[in-house]
């Protein structure tokens, strides 16, 4: 792993960092130099992960998270200081995804299944980024990088606690870039098409995967590794004076 990358010396947690997309951020981070931590809710799997991480030369660390548990997401930044000292990045991934959730009208919903949704995917978010503030307040450059999804300009039908879920994404990274400005704390979003990922092709077919190639200007189904670089780039310096946006990676499916 580079010891001169772009984010060398740095820290970085990613939640759902065991496998998946994830898991692709952890490695694409890694590369770039930073310590990173890969939190995840299936500890076996970010155990797997960092396994692989250390066996290409990185400083990586396995820990298992709740997201939506206050307490498991304290023990986390906890767990991340404890071992590297500080915290500089801290890339919101974790989350429920349409792969994992049954296709169905809006009144067909339940509430249980649409709090269960808001709870991983907006709660969690919020207080991950609420652990992470002094540690990335102390760095003095410190990164929140939320993950959205496309899905929110494309108003996909049958996810109405998914697109929600992932519109509050968007507007609480611009408010949240509002209130750490002062402490030079950025705060950005990704907005990723439908991904190919490990997840995505376990339950979905190829033609589901697919489906959205012919909307986008560039041909061609999404992979993991298609964000990296997204994520690379909003954790360095080269995007020290951007916050407050949603970049949208998606082959050019949908204008934002």
């Amino acid at each position: 792993m580079a010891t001169n990358g772009r984010l060398a010396g740095r820290v970085a947690i990613v939640t759902g960092g065991g496998k998946g997309i994830g898991a692709v951020y952890t490695a694409g981070l890694a590369r770039e130099g930073a310590r990173v931590v890969a939190a995840d809710i299936d500890e076996a799997a970010a155990e797997a992960q960092v396994a692989r991480l250390r066996a290409e030369g990185a400083d990586a660390l396995a820990v298992r998270v709740d997201t939506a548990d206050a307490a498991s997401v304290e023990a986390m930044v906890r767990a991340a200081v404890d071992r590297f000292g500080g915290l500089d990045i801290l890339v919101n991934n974790a989350a429920l995804y349409t792969a994992l959730l049954p296709k169905r009208p809006f009144w067909e919903l339940d509430e249980a299944a649409w709090d269960r949704v808001l709870r991983v995917n907006v709660t969690g978010l919020w207080l991950c980024a609420r652990a992470a503030l002094p540690h990335l307040r102390a760095s003095g450059r410190g990164r929140i990088i939320n993950i959205s999804s496309a899905t929110v300009m494309a108003g996909t039908p049958g996810f109405l606690h998914y697109v929600s879920s992932k519109g509050a994404v968007i507007a609480l990274t611009r408010a949240m870039a509002r209130e750490v400005g002062d402490f030079n704390i950025t705060v950005n979003a990704i907005a990723p098409g439908l991904t190919a990922s490990e997840t995505g092709k376990a339950v979905q077919s190829q033609e589901e995967l697919e489906r959205p190639v012919a909307q986008r200007c560039l041909k061609r189904v999404q992979v993991p590794e298609d964000l990296v670089g997204a994520v690379v780039f909003l954790a360095s310096d080269a995007a020290a004076f951007i916050t407050g946006q949603t970049l949208v990676v998606d082959g050019g499916a949908v204008f934002h």
